[in-house]
């Protein structure tokens, strides 16, 4: 009896042992878990206020109001408890090069919009924004596609006739009015 008494006391405290060993390492992982940032330095550069604010900064050329957003950024790593080398890079010359960058090839596609809608050549927006350079290609077959548009309209005026340089502008006209009817959010 005296050995199964002790044999009940070992497996019950080895199962006491197992429960305090489970709660501590419950512990352990909360504090781990709180340590964990809520959002990472990614998700604070794309954020939609940054990247506007930092799109304005650039169009307008004011590198005080880039590095005022570039504050708000670092105040939001500070507040979320990012890493010293993740807040590091907030204040770096890197993450200024990359807002910046992405607000140019944000003014880029808004720009040719613009261009798109109304005829005109692209080749000063290349210029402008290089930093948009891998989008060239396909903004180029944009344009070929509507030129193409444009020759049909052309064509269909001119019924069984080559398209004349009136024909063209006509239907380029007709284009500039289908376009200027599009709402702007519905482009």
């Amino acid at each position: 009896m005296k050995k199964a008494l002790v044999v009940l006391s070992i497996v019950f405290i080895a199962i006491a042992a197992w429960f305090v060993f489970l709660s501590v390492d419950a512990d352990n992982r909360d504090q781990e878990a709180s340590n964990v940032p809520v959002i990472t330095v990614m998700e604070i550069l794309h954020a939609s206020d940054l990247q506007e604010g930092v799109k304005q900064a650039v169009k307008q050329n004011n590198d005080e109001e880039i590095q005022y957003w570039l504050q708000q950024a670092s105040e939001v790593g500070d507040a979320a408890n990012l890493a010293a080398d993740d807040l590091e890079y907030l204040r770096s010359r890197a993450a200024k090069d990359y807002v910046v960058f992405n607000a140019k090839r944000q003014l880029f596609n808004e720009e040719f919009e613009t261009h798109y809608y109304a005829l005109e050549s692209i080749e000063g927006l290349k210029a402008k924004y290089p930093e948009a350079q891998d989008l060239f290609a396909r903004a180029d077959a944009l344009l070929e596609k509507r030129d193409a548009i444009i020759q049909q309209i052309a064509v269909t005026i001119a019924g069984n006739d080559s398209p004349s340089d009136a024909v063209t502008k006509e239907a380029r006209e007709q284009w500039l009015q289908q376009a200027s009817a599009v709402p702007v959010n519905s482009r």
